[in-house]
């Protein structure tokens, strides 16, 4: 049985393809597309799929979407009202959940099949496929499992316990509390205001001080039982709305702090400004108080279920300082991270998850590396650099014999300065 997984309509897209609960294949949109965290529908990464499977779009069985617009729709609701919430920030958000509604007519195209002949097509909530990605190909039998990210489905934060082919949720922190915006707010702060660049500010910390902690910590709550709430005059999502495009291209998020983080922190860092000793230290602060708040979660976890192994997976689980503090911070000693940890991953987690939980079909695939992509002889590699349309790009061809002659030059390369591409295998 085949089983297609699939991120469609938020960043990260993304595809997977299972064979009997073995992996096969799994793609990101943006390798394609040439547009670094592509959001909309992953055609590409599903032809992909299906190139590599050897298979048609009818031999699928069943697909599995890690969205599900129905979910937590009573909270969604009452959290409107009680805060009247913005109508262009309702409107903009339910015409994306519309998008992922009617997935079914672009998703009958990319498999070439007539939409009344589509498979079972499930929609699996945003945060059980991150869960589902990180515990279903670990190595554990049984498992804590947390989920740490921006939001999904409007979900935050969620843990779970795993045991065999089943994900018990144990707790989740709704909108608009969330450990991911905090990041997120502040690294804009910093002047850095495109998708995805918190990994930026996580390198920039370690040239820093922890001189804005006090600051920082002003921003949320840590309440008891792992859980928290962030202080709402800081953050803009929950009563303004927040303007974000999912809809193909580059994903893009509007600015998320009020001016009472500024207050509070100081002007925030202009377009071209020069990064500073300042800059430094508010990203080192920021790095020591995510910690704080994420190792809260994991210790209130640890304390539910006292078991030693942990799997983790969001977009925080991306955030590679914290994780290599896990063992000294928490108590759980075993820990699994597997490579797709954010929401490329949650398309490998919602296959999994209808192969294991929903079709309750026995565990037995560990993801011990990250390679599942395309692979192209070298033949194509000569073909593309031929096709170049610049005359003065110029490429010379040399073939080594051994590995270690080819690993010799390499070396020598980039001592001499040399920006060098690794081009081997599957791609990531």
């Amino acid at each position: 049985m085949y089983i297609l997984g699939i991120n469609a309509y938020h960043a990260d897209g993304s595809a997977v393809l299972l064979r009997d609960g073995e992996l096969l294949v799994a793609v990101e949109e943006e390798r394609f597309r040439r547009i670094k965290h592509w959001a909309g529908f992953p055609i590409e990464s599903i032809a992909r799929c299906l190139e590599i499977g050897g298979i048609t779009g009818s031999e699928v069985g069943h697909v599995a979407i890690s969205r599900d617009p129905k979910a937590n729709l009573m909270r969604k609701a009452a959290f409107a009202l009680a805060n009247r919430m913005k109508v262009s920030n309702i409107v903009n958000r339910t015409r994306n959940l519309r998008k992922v509604n009617d997935v079914r007519e672009p998703l009958a195209e990319s498999l070439g099949i007539a939409t009344a002949s589509l498979p079972p097509v499930h929609f699996v909530e945003h945060h059980p496929s991150h869960l589902a990605s990180a515990f279903f190909v670990s190595p554990f039998d049984d498992a804590a499992i947390c989920a740490i990210d921006g939001f999904g489905d409007y979900v935050s934060t969620s843990t779970a316990i795993g045991r065999g082919n089943h994900i018990e949720m144990l707790s989740k922190i709704t909108y608009p509390h969330s450990i991911g915006v905090l990041y997120t707010a502040v690294t804009q702060h910093l002047g850095f205001p495109n998708y995805g660049d918190e990994f930026k500010v996580m390198g920039l910390g370690p040239y820093g001080s922890p001189e804005f902690t006090a600051e920082l910590r002003d921003l949320i709550t840590l309440t008891p039982n792992g859980t928290f709430e962030l202080k709402r005059k800081y953050f803009r999502h929950w009563d303004e709305g927040v303007e974000m495009e999912w809809d193909g291209g580059v994903p893009s998020m509007g600015p998320l702090f009020t001016p009472e983080l500024e207050k509070l922190l100081g002007p925030a860092r202009a377009k071209g400004e020069p990064l500073t000793a300042r800059h430094e230290n508010l990203a080192k602060s920021l790095q020591a108080v995510y910690e704080e708040c994420a190792f809260h979660v994991l210790n209130g976890l640890w304390e539910r279920t006292k078991n030693p192994r942990l799997c983790l997976a969001g977009g925080c689980a991306m955030n590679s300082v914290a994780n290599g503090k896990v063992r000294d911070e928490t108590p759980f000693r075993e820990v699994y991270i597997q490579p797709a940890a954010g929401d490329n991953g949650t398309a490998l987690g919602a296959a999994f998850q209808v192969w294991n939980q929903i079709l309750k079909k026995p565990r037995g695939f560990v993801m011990e590396h990250g390679y599942w992509g395309t692979e192209y002889p070298d033949a194509d590699v000569t073909k593309v650099l031929d096709a170049r349309a610049d005359p003065d790009w110029r490429y010379t061809w040399e073939r080594h014999e051994t590995e270690a002659a080819v690993c010799a030059q390499t070396a020598r390369l980039i001592a001499d300065g040399n920006v060098v591409g690794w081009y081997q295998g599957r791609m990531e």
